[in-house]
């Protein structure tokens, strides 16, 4: 999701270019490799991790990635109070693109600062967030590109190889847009770790790779040009899906979208836009590509304008529905994002709390929230901090779905 990170910046600060083969493995073969090295697989609607099924509750950290925005003893000091206060997966943004500023944070030590070009120390910070967060065995979830601007998104891209006002759409379908996204992850991909050694294909820190956050279109693009809604999407994510696993078939990969249907129920006040191809992602279709290992789901009931008297709507018609959908495609699924802005209904540990008993009672694989902090952070919106009201209701999740693995 993308907030209001205008300040971030000033609140948050307080202290080669080459073609790599292809790889490719059978599925039995990834499975067995990732049993045997403790990595994070599926079995049905579960996820894995050395035999035994793996929950978990953890907490979005998107900012971690960005040298401008956290100093390397931030990092540490993250991974140290996260895990101390239970949390088993972090979920952070795995990209800087280009040189923000204007509406978006200023990023002036991009990694990627133009279209194949890239700052080693920018990398360096990704080793250290995956060698910390091993110290502290946490797993990460690592997104490779953004929807929106923040950090540089996809219209980046776009705006980077057909100068500006071209449609972001674009990035989906055009050759070398693609190209050059599957460059940056390649070098991620077969990058060794400057402080482990390990080469990031073989890290089991590494719970998946996400190929974009939040993928979907411009409201209405695919219905406003007479094509299939879901579509578009769809394509991109097999094509580079199906890419990846050949590259690394270690590593899980997710999609990164938020849930909207293409084919769903369209009465009542929310329904019409959530599942009628309004945003141009098809759940259903993405969940059954067969290298997309496991669905997600960002919920935000407040953002999507529903009233807090009618929150409970998405438990049956988002939590519940999801759900149902990805089990019946044999895979797993997990709240990737959920949070509250302040206000929005009495306290964010009883909103937390619900959303999160709906989740388990439907069996999610695992619930990150957006975003507790492990500072002294309150940006009067959706982030939080463990001295404030939301604490309780993540010591909650992270002790019952700890207690489950």
């Amino acid at each position: 999701m993308f907030k209001l990170f205008g300040c971030l910046q000033v609140c948050l600060v307080l202290t080669i270019y080459y073609t790599l083969p292809a790889v490719t493995q059978s599925s039995d073969n990834r499975h067995l490799l990732s049993q045997s090295a403790g990595f994070v697989y599926t079995q049905g609607p579960n996820l894995m991790l050395d035999g035994k099924q793996f929950y978990f509750a953890g907490t979005n950290a998107f900012y971690l990635g960005s040298t401008d925005v956290t100093s390397d003893d931030q990092v540490r000091t993250f991974f140290q109070v996260q895990s101390a206060n239970g949390v088993r997966v972090v979920r952070f943004w795995g990209f800087v693109n280009g040189y923000g500023g204007g509406s978006v944070t200023s990023t002036p030590h991009p990694i990627q600062s133009s279209v194949g070009h890239y700052n080693e120390a920018g990398f360096k910070r990704i080793d250290l967030i995956l060698s910390e967060a091993a110290k502290q065995d946490i797993k990460v979830i690592v997104t490779l590109a953004n929807f929106e601007p923040q950090f540089g998104g996809i219209q980046w891209y776009v705006d980077q190889i057909l100068g500006t006002g071209q449609d972001r759409e674009l990035f989906y379908t055009n050759s070398q847009a693609m190209q050059y996204y599957r460059h940056y992850v390649s070098t991620l991909v077969y990058r060794t770790n400057t402080y482990t050694g390990t080469q990031y294909k073989y890290d089991a820190t590494i719970l998946s790779w996400e190929l974009l956050n939040e993928p979907h279109t411009t409201d209405n693009y695919e219905k406003n040009r007479g094509l299939q809604p879901g579509k578009i999407v769809r394509d991109w994510l097999d094509e580079m899906s199906t890419w990846l696993k050949g590259i690394d078939s270690n590593h899980l990969i997710s999609s990164g979208e938020e849930g909207y249907r293409a084919d769903g129920d369209t009465s009542g006040n929310y329904a019409n836009w959530i599942n009628g191809g309004y945003k141009g992602v098809d759940f259903v279709g993405d969940i059954n590509l067969p290298h997309i290992d496991f669905a997600t789901v960002h919920v935000y009931p407040d953002n999507w304008g529903i009233p807090a008297s009618e929150f409970e709507w998405v438990r049956s018609n988002v939590i519940a529905d999801r759900a149902s959908i990805a089990h019946a495609a044999g895979k797993p699924i997990i709240m990737e994002e959920s949070g509250m802005k302040t206000g929005y209904v009495g306290s964010r540990s009883s909103f937390l709390g619900d959303m999160y008993q709906w989740a388990n009672e439907n069996n999610y694989a695992g619930t990150l929230v957006w975003q507790v902090y492990a500072w002294d952070y309150n940006d009067g919106q959706y982030d939080f901090n463990y001295q404030m009201d939301g604490a309780q209701a993540m010591w909650n999740q992270y002790g019952y779905m700890n207690s489950k693995s």
